[in-house]
């Protein structure tokens, strides 16, 4: 009976099989080798187990290049989802503009009716709005407000009316831009993956700078972010880099 493993070179593990063991219990449980009872980190000459951000940097990188064979060249799965994103990214900043452009008359109606009725809060509190009526030097809820509230003239209303109608119109662009973009990105094209950047980078300044946190643009601008890192990440890269290596060929 042979009660050890023997390697010479390169010759495969050869298991143990011990007769009294399975003569006893019925089963081949008993095949053993030079590594019973070791962890499989102890064991020499096994392969290392990567971690989990390991993985994910090794999924995410460009890979290798092919050779151009002529044959048609196929859009990998990132690729299309990063076009359905944009896609569905345009369509809502699509509607977005265009709601705000069709609205506009009715929205200038409610803000005009909500300012009003600010002010005749402000002035059956404090008899007005402004410094002059809230003298405190910090206050807080209602008197905070209406120190901060402005008279507003016919022009102020007009200069109001058509900065919503431009903020409109450049959404309403944008996404007319970002669903063009998505079908061409499927081709390959740099220019779709500019204008998908670009759009991006706009949407995210105007809410930090101008303070535009409206629920359902930050989330259209969520899934253009999703959208351009599946196409500069792993074969997304590498399709967008085959194309235009075809293109100028």
């Amino acid at each position: 009976m042979l009660d050890e493993c023997l390697f010479s070179g390169k010759t495969p593990f050869v298991p143990v099989i011990r007769p009294e063991v399975v003569a006893t219990t019925g089963k081949l449980d008993a095949v053993t080798g030079p590594y019973e009872n070791q962890p499989y980190s102890n064991q020499p000459n096994r392969p290392a187990k990567r971690g989990f951000l390991a993985s994910m940097s090794a999924a995410l990188a460009p890979r290798p290049i092919p050779d151009d064979d002529g044959g048609p060249l196929k859009a990998p799965k990132g690729v299309i989802a990063a076009m359905v994103l944009s896609i569905v990214a345009g369509a809502v900043y699509v509607l977005s503009g265009g709601l705000g452009v069709i609205t506009i008359n009715s929205m200038l109606a409610a803000s005009r009716k909500q300012y009003n009725g600010w002010i005749n809060d402000c002035t059956s509190q404090f008899g007005g709005i402004g410094t002059t009526a809230v003298t405190e030097s910090a206050p807080t809820g209602s008197a905070a407000t209406c120190q901060g509230l402005v008279q507003m003239s016919g022009s102020d209303w007009n200069s109001f009316k058509m900065a919503s109608v431009i903020v409109s119109a450049v959404f309403l662009v944008m996404g007319i831009g970002l669903i063009a973009a998505g079908v061409f990105l499927r081709m390959g094209r740099l220019w779709a993956r500019r204008v998908t950047i670009a759009v991006t980078v706009i949407t995210v300044l105007a809410a930090m700078m101008l303070g535009m946190t409206s629920p359902v643009v930050l989330g259209a601008t969520l899934l253009l972010m999703i959208s351009v890192v599946l196409c500069y990440v792993s074969s997304g890269a590498t399709y967008f880099v085959r194309v235009k290596a075809r293109r100028h060929a």
